[in-house]
């Protein structure tokens, strides 16, 4: 990467990441951002960690140098969900996501919903880099190795998160002869521009790397708080990556190694938000600093059915009626679904409306009844089938709420998974139903087998991990169509992402490599 994109790439880096430190307050309120210098920031573990804390703080920081009002992760998350299957949008909105739906700015190189997250990963990539390359000059410490169990963890993290979205799926393609992505390494300038390496190589530079940050963390202090990665979460990324390729054992390992010591929530605390990092089961989440957050280009801005913004106001979003069919009337889960919430988009005796209320008086007591239950401002428009799974705690502001990157439930699922499809069928049935009957009290332990197991697991990863970044991922893997035909979603809407035949078939499931990538860099070839 040269010329321009050597300049977003990697010039950029620590102005972006020390910066924007989020998890020492203390450092943000005494030395000005300006003054600190990359000598200062890796001259001691100390400061390595100032800078490890400016990676932690991208994940929610906007950049307005590179592509304004994108948020790191908090933008990227509700990206690998809008334009699949199961979290619908159910108008226009403001806007924000509408060509990403119609699939229309993922297969534009020109388009900032590429050439956001090819800066946003490989920044976070230099970040590391340059904490792993000064690394060489200090004294082995315990607190030295946290912070390179943490630098190996995000750089693994990110080459893992360009590969899935810009290169064919592992097990779908040709790993050893696909182009995937730049593995970017070295730091020292001048910084050339590298060609794209094959999905096989990342992917082994992926491993290679979770492997060295697990053993780093095997003689490391603990970390501050859950916005610092640790071994569970280095194990929960590779438990991930070992999914996408089909190394089962390996997956159900490393899932069932990263979930220990954690509690699985129970009803009241599945209710009240997902907007916490106090939630016992979470593994890694961004803690918001209330003077630091996106604000409305945050992930609950995007998401959250009762945030005070434009987006949501006018474009609530609601569950697949498909997937919805399928949660159990046992499942405390389905509660987080309402299906007969009041359409507003309509008069009261119209569309979803017609025929289910006697008066306009009986409609309007409706809308009062489902406003209280979503807590929202009274002029947001509803939906059946509308989700209440995301909130704002304190009702319906801007405040900054926590972001959830990993929890313990994601790591119940990989392992079951992985089990079933090692025909590990009891093993797996145990560890679904484990998790399953904490959210269904009529959940009885599966008796599926072979792949009617396998599917009723991912089926249970669709409800579970509904909304937090995973749909997408999960279609390429198992190279799923998309047919929103029966979801209640609009044809009008999502045009192109109404149907799309799966991937195998169908190239436009990959991200374009930014045109900016491609003009600056002459090693660079197009999906």
């Amino acid at each position: 990467m040269k010329t321009k994109y050597k300049i977003l790439t990697f010039s950029m880096v620590f102005a972006f990441a020390l910066g924007l430190s989020s998890c020492s307050e203390d450092f943000l309120q005494t030395v000005p951002t300006d003054s600190v210098s990359t000598e200062i920031a890796l001259g001691s573990t100390d400061n390595m960690m100032l800078a490890i804390n400016g990676i932690h703080r991208t994940l929610y920081a906007q950049n307005p140098n590179i592509v304004r009002y994108y948020a790191g992760q908090e933008y990227m998350i509700p990206a690998a969900e809008y334009g699949a299957s199961d979290a619908l949008h159910s108008s226009t909105g403001n806007g924000w996501f509408r060509s990403f739906l119609q699939w229309n700015s993922h297969t534009q190189a020109t388009s900032n919903d590429v050439t956001y997250p090819w800066w946003f990963y490989y920044n976070v990539i230099g970040s590391a880099n340059n904490i792993i390359n000064a690394a060489a000059d200090l004294q082995e410490s315990d607190d030295l190795n946290n912070v390179l169990g943490q630098a190996y963890t995000y750089r693994a993290w990110a080459h893992f998160n360009l590969v899935r979205f810009f290169a064919k799926p592992y097990m779908i393609g040709n790993p050893s002869s696909d182009p995937g992505v730049p593995i970017m390494l070295a730091t020292e300038p001048p910084y050339e521009g590298l060609a794209r390496n094959t999905v096989q190589e990342v992917y082994d530079q992926i491993t290679a790397d979770l492997g060295t940050a697990i053993s780093h963390f095997a003689n490391a202090s603990d970390r501050p708080n859950i916005s610092h990665l640790n071994v569970d979460v280095a194990k929960g990324v590779a438990a991930r990556v070992y999914l996408t390729i089909g190394d089962w054992s390996n997956a159900a390992k490393f899932a069932n190694e990263a979930r220990q010591g954690y509690t699985l929530m129970d009803e009241a605390e599945y209710k009240s938000g997902f907007n916490s990092v106090d939630n016992p089961e979470w593994m890694w989440g961004s803690k918001m600093i209330q003077d630091q957050t996106a604000y409305y280009w945050s992930y609950f801005y995007y998401t959250s059915n009762n945030f005070n913004g434009s987006q949501n106001r006018s474009n609530p979003k609601f569950i697949n009626h498909e997937l919805y069919d399928m949660i159990s009337d046992t499942d405390y889960r389905k509660d987080l679904f309402l299906k007969d919430c009041p359409s507003t988009f309509d008069d009261w005796d119209k569309g979803e409306n017609a025929g289910r209320y006697a008066s306009e008086e009986e409609y309007d007591a409706a809308v009062d009844e489902y406003r209280d239950i979503i807590n929202n401002s009274g002029n947001h428009n509803m939906v059946p089938y509308l989700h209440i799974k995301l909130l704002q705690s304190d009702g319906p502001t801007i405040s900054p709420m926590d972001v959830l990157h990993m929890r313990a439930s994601e790591m119940y699922l990989i392992e079951a998974e992985a089990l079933a499809r090692q025909n590990q069928d009891g093993a797996a049935q145990d560890v679904l139903f484990e998790l399953v009957s904490e959210r269904d009290a009529g959940y009885t332990k599966s008796t599926n087998t072979g792949q009617a197991l396998v599917d009723e697991i991912l089926v249970q990863r669709r409800i579970e991990l509904f909304l937090e970044g995973h749909r997408r991922f999960d279609m390429l893997r198992n190279d799923e169509e998309l047919d929103l035909t029966n979801s209640g979603a609009s044809p009008d809407l999502y045009l192109d992402g109404f149907k799309q035949a799966k991937p195998s078939e169908n190239d436009d499931w990959l991200f374009q490599i930014p045109q900016r990538e491609i003009d600056a860099n002459p090693n660079m070839v197009q999906n």
